[in-house]
């Protein structure tokens, strides 16, 4: 996948969230979320991934591993 093709779909993703409306977000995020982890089939990507998702947002505090 190259730039192009990430930013089509994050911007697809973005729109998404927007006509869902900001009370349906999380939920949808969750989902996207848990439907890309069956994709991805490796525990250890998806645990980087996790991290790597957490790491600067709020006090930046990443999830504990739990392999």
């Amino acid at each position: 996948m190259n730039d192009a093709d990430l930013d089509a779909l994050y911007t697809r993703l973005c729109r998404t969230m927007t006509a869902l409306g900001e009370a349906q977000a999380p939920l949808y995020l969750a989902r996207f979320a848990l439907l890309a982890m069956t994709q991805v089939d490796d525990r250890a990507v998806g645990e980087r991934l996790i991290i790597e998702a957490a790491t600067g947002l709020d006090n930046g505090a990443a999830p504990a591993s739990h392999a």
